[in-house]
Order: C-alpha cells, then structure tokens, then sequence
C-alpha cells in the first residue's frame, strides 16, 4: 500500500468528477480506500431516523469521500494546483511543490523559521560584540587630558555607540 500525498488540512481542487473545480480543505484520509472526505465536496444526502428522542430526524447533507487520484494539492506559496515531489532537506522528508519549490508541510517550515530565526539572532549577537569592540579601541586610543569640547564630542561619540547597540539588538525582534 502506497503512502498518500495528501494530507489533513491541506487545501486541494477537485480535477475531474461532477466537483471539477471546486477547491475545499481535506478533512480526514482514508487509506486503505484511497479517499479523502474534503469539505464542500461530494456532498451526499442522508435521511436519518431519529435515535432517541432528543435527536431530529430529518434530511442531512454531509461531504463523502472522494478518490485521491482526482485531487491536487493546491500550494500555500504561490496558489496554484501543483503536483508533489518528496525531497530530503536537513535530515527531514518533505513534501515540495514541483512548480515554486516551497514546502508543503506546515511542520517543516515551522521548523525553517525557527532555525533562521536562530541564525538571526547569532548575526545580531556578532554586530553588537563588533559594535562593542570598536568602542572600547577608540576609547583606548584617546588622551588621557581633555579639553571641553573634546569631552562634549566624547559624550556625543558614546551617545552614538549605544544608540548602535540598541538598533542592533532591535534587528533580531
């Protein structure tokens, strides 16, 4: 039995049947049938007796499945019906669109986001220990005796620096 491309909550457009068109969020899978129940599609009509006296009866109209083979996978990256290759990425099994390239698997880029995430925070990390380090040699470099405007300009100097350190560490928010 093959594994399906498709997947819950996916968001997929019918492309043959008496739906051809019509596009819904698949609700459940089924894979011994190879049917997906996908909301606003297929939808069938029940009469049911009532079960006790609290429940009606009456007509229901409920979606039933339909087959995996008539489906395609609509990509959240650039709209399009789109079919699906499997690729490896960092250790993980994801599910990419053959047309842009994105992830399909919401897993998966959550987890892309946090490692960029964490490789922003690292570049902000360099950038304020950069900032911090070009302070401390021009703060070396100077004379030990000061006239008044060289102290009004070294106020104004470190004024800048820990205006730079905020801006740095405000990049990574």
């Amino acid at each position: 039995m093959a594994k399906l491309n498709i997947k819950k909550g996916d968001t997929v457009v019918v492309i043959s049947g008496k739906d051809k068109g019509k596009t819904g969020k698949v609700l459940e899978t089924e894979m011994v049938s190879n049917r997906a129940v996908v909301d606003g599609v297929n939808i069938i009509t029940r009469h049911q007796k009532p079960k006790s006296a609290k429940e009606k009866g009456g007509i229901v109209k409920k979606p039933a499945g339909i087959q995996i083979s008539n489906l395609m996978v609509i990509c959240s990256a650039c709209g399009k019906a789109t079919r699906i290759a499997k690729k490896e990425i960092d250790g993980k099994n994801a599910r990419i669109c053959k047309k842009c390239g994105a992830s399909l698997d919401k897993a998966f880029v959550k987890a892309v986001k946090k490692d960029a995430k964490k490789k922003e925070e690292v570049k902000v990390e360099k950038q304020t220990e950069k900032v911090e380090n070009t302070a401390k040699t021009t703060a070396v470099k100077k004379p030990a005796t000061k006239t008044a405007s060289e102290k009004v300009s070294a106020k104004k100097a470190s004024a800048n620096i820990t205006t730079q350190i905020h801006k740095a560490s405000n990049r990574g928010n």
